[in-house]
């Protein structure tokens, strides 16, 4: 029987990723927990800042999708500066290390910026026609001055302000575009080794075969997500995600903080040991493919061919941690024992509902954990190879 992809779906449990708001009124968020500061900061000032060697402002969030201005929008927003007119209050996310994100107000400092780096003219003002035509070079010290000086507004969400919270902000403040999901948030939070490491893998070739291209066309950042879940429950496992006071994280059931976590420890990895978890991911997603083929991380679902489970994902990616490369005779007991597993009553329970809970996630790792370490003693048991 010809097998359908269920419709509009590529990942099972998608909505995961959306903010909910329908416990509006019920979950309240502690007053100490939120931290936004409000402060002026001149154009010349941000300008040194995002210059700096080490980036102290990013304007390049990947979640800021589009919107590229026209020329004659940011001789517009020159001109209003020059004027000295009142600009929309800018908002920044400092992050622990004092870099600012830009939250909102990217497009109006890429436009300064870059006409205080001579990359365009001003052209078709209206109120001041005489500096038609100018770069900023060639502005009078005057006007120069004028543009370095002008005080933006901006409101700054401080840390330690939790994940949550800023997830609400982010939304509230960009709900004139496109909305933002989790992970688009979390990809402009923790730009930098974990983010790059994220696009690397997820377009290459080995997560696109052990996926069956189910990604090919995402723009909403799924496949970033699935690949942020398992490399946070790996480096989890090896203890190596920290709490704010830099002790050994304890997962308490917020998979928000949890995964923010994991995305900062990757930002603060080695460039060698993040290259070996680079390597050593690729190595798991071609062992998926090897082994169970393009549906692997799809529900067995008798007539039709399922998204892809992020709960089913992240524990097949543990249990191929442990067992060895690519050996054609040990295909079909693998894929025996592992839809066994993917199969079985009580795992199916485990991903029904909360499945995110500290309970069931435990769980979930644990016993993928120890079926890769059963593989890897009955492939040792049977062939004699030290594994």
């Amino acid at each position: 029987m010809d097998t359908i992809m269920l419709e509009g779906s590529i990942l099972e449990h998608q909505e995961e990723l959306e903010i909910d708001y329908s416990q509006n009124g019920k979950q309240i968020y502690p007053m100490d927990g939120i931290k936004v500061d409000k402060g002026f900061y001149s154009v010349f000032e941000l300008r040194r800042r995002y210059q700096s060697p080490n980036k102290r402002i990013v304007l390049d969030s990947d979640f800021q999708r589009g919107n590229v201005w026209s020329l004659k929008r940011k001789a517009e927003l020159v001109e209003s500066v020059l004027m000295g007119l009142p600009l929309p209050v800018f908002y920044f996310n400092q992050d622990k290390y004092g870099r600012l994100i830009v939250v909102d107000g990217r497009q109006r400092l890429s436009a300064l910026f870059e006409y205080m780096d001579d990359e365009y003219a001003l052209q078709n003002l209206n109120v001041m026609p005489q500096l038609n035509e100018k770069r900023f070079s060639e502005l009078s010290p005057v006007m120069a001055g004028r543009l370095e000086d002008y005080q933006i507004q901006a409101h700054v969400i401080l840390p330690p302000t939790p994940d949550r919270v800023k997830f609400d902000i982010f939304d509230r403040v960009n709900r004139g575009g496109v909305q933002l999901n989790k992970q688009e948030i979390r990809n402009a939070l923790y730009q930098g080794k974990a983010t790059e490491l994220l696009k690397r893998l997820a377009l290459c070739g080995e997560f696109f075969s052990a996926t069956g291209g189910a990604f090919k066309d995402e723009k909403r950042m799924k496949d970033k997500y699935i690949l942020t879940r398992f490399l946070t429950f790996y480096l989890f496992k090896a203890g190596l995600i920290q709490n704010d006071q830099k002790e050994r994280y304890e997962y308490k059931g917020d998979m928000d903080d949890f995964l923010g976590k994991g995305m900062d420890a990757l930002n603060n990895m080695e460039d060698g040991m993040l290259q070996k978890l680079e390597d050593r991911t690729k190595l798991i997603l071609d062992r998926c493919w090897y082994y169970l083929g393009e549906n692997a991380f799809r529900i067995h679902r008798e007539g039709r061919k399922s998204p892809i489970n992020m709960n089913v994902f992240e524990a097949i990616m543990f249990v191929m941690n442990f067992v060895p490369d690519l050996q054609e005779n040990l295909k079909s007991m693998i894929q025996r024992r592992v839809f066994a597993f993917i199969d079985s009553d009580v795992f199916q329970d485990n991903i029904a509902g909360r499945r995110d809970s500290e309970m069931k996630l435990m769980w979930r790792m644990e016993q993928s954990e120890a079926l890769g370490r059963e593989i890897k003693k009955y492939v040792g048991r049977h062939t004699g190879q030290e594994l």
